[in-house]
């Protein structure tokens, strides 16, 4: 079953925009997903969010929107977060994992508060990450 909805993920990317490859489309996603999570998505969030996407792809704006609205429509079709950590998982090494938590911290505190559920989406992400705690907890101190 899991191996039907990965293929599934896997077609509705690559028929999306096939300008980017499932890894991009993972990270936005779950940048989306995090700013979402507190039931609030902001301006200040996605402004968070395109400049993260800019910094770390080097796209330019067209390509930034893309992927943004692309990102956006897999997550209000996602069951849950697996699917992007798991592509994750495949395609990054552990420094850009800890990148990726880090760009996560940075949408939670933009808003200028870090509530109980946020805490616990980024400990869940990064679990799914398999990226230690004590690291996660060391890049939440430094941005805050």
């Amino acid at each position: 079953m899991l191996k039907k909805i990965a293929e599934i993920f896997e077609k509705e990317v690559k028929k999306e925009i096939p300008e980017f490859d499932e890894s991009q489309l993972a990270t936005t996603s779950l940048m989306i997903l995090t700013a979402k999570y507190d039931g609030e998505f902001d301006e200040v969030e996605k402004d968070e969010i395109l400049k993260m996407i800019s910094d770390f792809y080097n796209f330019d704006k067209n390509k930034i929107d893309r992927i943004f609205e692309t990102a956006l429509s897999l997550t209000e079709k996602a069951n849950d977060i697996h699917q992007f950590t798991s592509e994750l998982n495949k395609s990054l090494n552990d420094d850009e994992k800890l990148s990726i938590i880090k760009m996560l911290w940075k949408i939670v505190i933009a808003d200028g508060r870090i509530d109980d559920y946020e805490n616990a989406l980024i400990r869940k992400i990064s679990g799914l990450l398999y990226v230690d705690d004590v690291q996660v907890g060391q890049i939440k101190k430094q941005l805050i």
